[in-house]
């Protein structure tokens, strides 16, 4: 069975830039991932498998999540392995019909998850007012890794979403760790003195380093130093905040310009 995936749309059209159709058709049984029916929404392209349109095209400005429609259960289970009918205030979903405490770790991890993809529409509105599209551009791609790092908690799915701005986990890395080789400037603090572009990804960097602290939390690694159940959302975190990294030396270095 055929599979459409972000990454081959990545290939096909580039990073960056539009790709110049409003229409993308795959035959019928085309397996398409998450993040792949995101990246068509974000630049506003309709997809077809076989006869049936699957993705609207949605209005510039609207957010898409990458989770399922959330449908109310007749029974709700309560971590204490009782059950009830109705949902008291006091409780929340943490997967299908488990019902936990608003602050079990894993719900606050999400809160983490949720302010971060809030500070990343309120970059956007900078970058925008700047006139920065490339690194708009890169935000939107952000926005789909975070959204995806969800997905992949909140259904107990592996995150699977490649690398950030065509670069691998590994050349991420590199290049966090030694920008001089690729932006010709070593490590430096942000300062009011780098502008407003560079202050807010200094924001986002942070609160992906508070989400990635909230994600050991969530799986079992606070305190211990055992390998934690979900290691693979903890390195993603990880790569996040080296990406923000990144993305304040393109805009020191004009890179955005």
């Amino acid at each position: 069975m055929a599979l459409l995936t972000e990454a081959q749309l990545r290939r096909q059209f580039g990073d960056t830039g539009e790709p110049g159709i409003t229409c993308y058709e795959l035959p019928a049984g085309t397996i398409v991932t998450p993040s792949a029916r995101a990246w068509l929404t974000d630049h506003r392209i309709d997809l077809i498998v076989g006869q049936v349109r699957v993705t609207p095209k949605p209005a510039p400005d609207e957010q898409q999540s990458a989770l399922p429609a959330f449908i109310p259960p007749s029974r709700f289970d309560v971590i204490d392995g009782s059950q009830i009918e109705t949902k008291p205030e006091h409780l929340t979903a943490l997967r299908g019909n488990l019902l936990v405490p608003k602050n079990h770790p894993q719900i606050r991890f999400r809160g983490q998850l949720d302010a971060l993809e809030a500070d990343i529409v309120a970059a956007e509105l900078v970058f925008d007012r700047l006139g920065l599209s490339q690194g708009l551009d890169d935000l939107r791609q952000v926005m789909r890794y975070v959204k995806e790092i969800l997905r992949a908690e909140v259904l107990d799915v592996p995150f699977e979403t490649p690398g950030l701005f065509g670069l691998s986990d590994a050349q991420l890395r590199e290049q966090s760790h030694h920008p001089r080789r690729t932006y010709g400037i070593t490590h430096f603090a942000a300062s009011c003195k780098d502008g407003e572009a560079v202050v807010v990804l200094n924001q986002l960097r942070t609160r992906a380093r508070q989400a990635e602290i909230a994600a050991y939390d969530a799986f079992g690694a606070s305190g211990g130093v055992a390998e934690p159940t979900r290691i693979d959302i903890i390195q993603a975190l990880n790569r996040l905040s080296s990406a923000f990294y990144l993305m304040m030396f393109r805009t020191k270095t004009g890179v955005y310009q």
